[in-house]
């Protein structure tokens, strides 16, 4: 440790440095930290300065620390040499102190007489200064009263700018993307123009990259206005290719094309699969309706209504056999509506049928509309009206729809009533005849080469037809005979000899009860003829 010399070891701070310094110089320590041993000697002195500061300043020292650290630095510069110091010196310290000031006053009064110049010159800079920044204060307040409104004008600018700058960016940035914002923009006009032109497949695949981009929009959370707008636009192109695609559903198509337009629909994502069903069905009728309607205007034109029956047969055989295998392809787990669709057009059909095959009430009384039942369709009509309605219903049996059987028994009652008319005509005939017949027999069959050429007829037969009421009624009984031959699809059950033997039968019981009620009519009027005489 270094000793120190006896000479150093003064008591107050100043000439301990002092004294200090000069010995490192004497000892060639020149460049040790002075301030590190004075430091060190405050940290240890420190303490034992503010309790005395605290002795004598007391309460005061803590509002004196805030108001005047100052006065407390040179108080504690003071106290070690008043520490250090010895009674004598303590004693004379406030005449020494008293004497300083006292000189200090006077040098301080030499220094302004000797400088008055100065101190008038620097009070009169003073003075001039403070006018003058009295002068610029007013100037400065009137230039912000004229300058408040610009101000605010300013700050208005201020706050546009701001948002021009950000409009500015945004416009810099739809710049950039010009190109592809031109692209999303033209996507509602490209989806219509491929829906337009039936590029289905174009269209589909447009949607699904729209779907993507406007979900990641609502994801984001973003109102965008064009994107709003756009997906409007996109809503309504959708309808549209579904709209296109349930019209070609409407028109002459076959399976494959169903297939295409059927998966096409189910892309779109607009259907359950119940609704497809549905559709489907909705559309293919509509186009079996525009045939149909061919048909309607066919069957209420004079004298093609046998037409007409066929045309419908012929539609149920083939259209409706094409729809129906065709919702059997595209939809094989569950027939859903298609019982019901083929329910209603075989329920079309014999509507038909029943209003212009079925005889009426009145026809089956022998008025009203028989004849003009029997002036539309004919025996040979109605066989093939039958046939194709056989054809019809075999093929449709297939899908479930064989109906035959529910419109046999209207050709049948239409046969029937068809047969009664012809022999009833006959025999109407055959009594006009036996009123002007003056029953003399014709010569045109006697000879015996045809007598001998017809060996299996009846020996009495040719010589009854050389009267002439019973060769027409013979006439009328083999036309109607050749009917039932060409219906013999329908009337194969009927026993034509017993058929013709009754109605012939019937007709002579009914004149011969007629003829009775005559005389007996006038056998009453005599009688009554002769009371009154």
């Amino acid at each position: 440790m270094v000793q120190l010399p006896a000479p150093l070891l003064c008591t107050n701070a100043s000439s301990h440095g002092v004294a200090l310094r000069i010995w490192l110089n004497s000892c060639g320590m020149a460049a040790v930290d002075l301030e590190g041993y004075q430091r060190a000697w405050r940290l240890r002195h420190g303490s034992a300065d503010d309790e005395l500061m605290r002795q004598v300043f007391g309460q005061e020292l803590d509002e004196l620390q805030k108001r005047s650290p100052q006065l407390l630095d040179v108080a504690r510069s003071y106290f070690p040499h008043l520490t250090s110091s010895t009674y004598e010196a303590l004693a004379r310290e406030p005449d020494s102190l008293r004497m300083d000031k006292d000189r200090c006053e006077r040098e301080m009064e030499q220094l302004a007489v000797q400088n008055y110049s100065a101190f008038i010159g620097s009070a009169e800079v003073t003075q001039g200064v403070r006018q003058e920044l009295s002068s610029i204060q007013a100037s400065l307040q009137e230039m912000v009263e004229l300058l408040e409104p610009a101000q605010e004008t300013i700050s208005q600018v201020q706050d546009k700018a701001a948002g021009l700058g950000t409009r500015r960016a945004a416009l810099r940035n739809v710049l950039t993307q010009h190109g592809a914002l031109l692209e999303l923009l033209e996507l509602p006009q490209l989806l219509d123009a491929c829906v337009r032109n039936q590029m289905y497949e174009e269209s589909l695949e447009l949607l699904a990259f729209c779907k993507s981009l406007l979900q990641a929009h609502e994801a984001r959370g973003e109102d965008i206005h064009v994107l709003t707008h756009m997906k409007h636009q996109v809503a309504v192109q959708r309808t549209n290719l579904r709209d296109s695609l349930a019209a070609q559903l409407r028109t002459d198509i076959h399976l494959p094309a169903c297939v295409r337009i059927v998966g096409f629909l189910r892309r779109v994502q607009r259907h359950s699969e119940e609704e497809l069903r549905e559709l489907f069905i909705e559309h293919r009728s509509k186009f079996l309706d525009t045939h149909k309607q061919q048909v309607e205007l066919l069957r209420h034109s004079r004298g093609s209504v046998g037409t007409a029956l066929r045309n419908a047969a012929d539609l149920l055989r083939t259209h409706v056999y094409d729809i129906g295998t065709q919702y059997k392809a595209l939809f094989p787990q569950d027939d859903g509506p298609l019982g019901t669709w083929l329910n209603s057009q075989v329920t079309w059909l014999m509507m038909l049928l029943r209003h212009h095959v079925l005889p009426s009430s009145s026809s089956a009384s022998g008025k009203g509309s028989a004849t003009t039942l029997s002036a539309k369709i004919d025996a040979a009509q109605l066989t093939t009206v039958l046939r194709q309605c056989v054809h019809a219903s075999s093929t449709l049996k297939r899908l479930g729809g064989h109906f035959f059987p529910a419109v046999a028994g209207i050709f049948e009652a239409r046969m029937e009533q068809y047969s009664r008319e012809m022999l009833d005509s006959a025999l109407l005939t055959f009594h006009a005849e036996l009123g002007r017949y003056d029953w003399v027999p014709s010569t045109a069959l006697a000879g015996g080469a045809s007598e001998a050429s017809a060996g299996w007829l009846h020996p009495q037969a040719l010589e009854l037809t050389r009267h002439r009421p019973l060769a027409v009624l013979t006439n009328d009984i083999v036309q109607a005979g050749m009917c039932f031959l060409v219906c013999s699809d329908v009337y194969n059950q009927v026993d034509l000899p017993n058929f013709v033997v009754e109605r012939v039968v019937a007709f002579v019981a009914a004149r011969v009860i007629a003829a009775a009620i005559g005389v007996v009519v006038v056998m009453v009027a005599q009688r009554q003829w002769q009371w009154e005489c």
